[in-house]
């Protein structure tokens, strides 16, 4: 049996952070990595990941989309080589998620999944609803999402967040606009304003 921690999830559990946030055409620098905005938003996820993994988080959850959960998975398997305590769980929503990709994404996913410690995979195919699942299924099996959101009331993103909320985890709040981070345990999640 799991013993609870005082912010009520399990032990287990908050040891635990999933990754949530917008692909690359939300951000005005859209798919060029190298632009700074992107190297420093980049930096910040690094940094934050470095963070939770000194206050004890040893498991990583990757949604395995474009953009915010694949630059978090290459960071966690970066400081994985440092940090041999850290794993990383690749999720997903369905096996051909990456099909319709540029090939040096789907190379890059490739090599993610490759790398990860564990794989999990919802659905065969691509469904309308898998990519909910997916989310739903991270901020279930995780006691903290690590949210690189902008405060957009729509969208994969928001959804998480918002069902986070509902399951009462923590959430630590990345800006991608200002790297500001702000870190919020129930109940004063509905004092976030952007």
């Amino acid at each position: 049996m799991l013993k609870k921690t005082e912010k009520g999830g399990s032990r287990l559990e908050q040891e635990i952070c999933a990754f949530t946030g917008h692909r690359p055409g939300h951000f005005p620098f859209g798919y060029q990595e190298e632009h700074p905005d992107c190297v420093h938003l980049k930096n910040a996820i690094g940094q934050t990941i470095a963070v939770l993994a000194e206050r004890g988080v040893t498991t990583f959850i990757s949604g395995m989309a474009q953009g915010v959960d694949l630059w978090a998975a290459r960071e966690v398997l970066r400081q994985k080589e440092e940090n041999p305590a850290i794993r990383l769980i690749a999720v997903q929503p369905c096996t051909d998620q990456a099909r319709n990709w540029p090939m040096e994404a789907r190379k890059e996913y490739d090599d993610i999944l490759a790398c990860s410690d564990e794989r999990i995979c919802l659905h065969d195919r691509y469904t309308p609803y898998c990519m909910m699942e997916r989310n739903r299924w991270m901020v279930d099996h995780a006691g903290l999402l690590l949210a690189v959101y902008d405060g957009s009331k729509s969208g994969g993103t928001a959804a998480t967040v918002q069902y986070a909320q509902t399951k009462k985890r923590e959430i630590w709040f990345l800006d991608p606009n200002t790297l500001q981070l702000v870190a919020l345990t129930p109940p004063e999640e509905d004092q976030l304003s952007f």
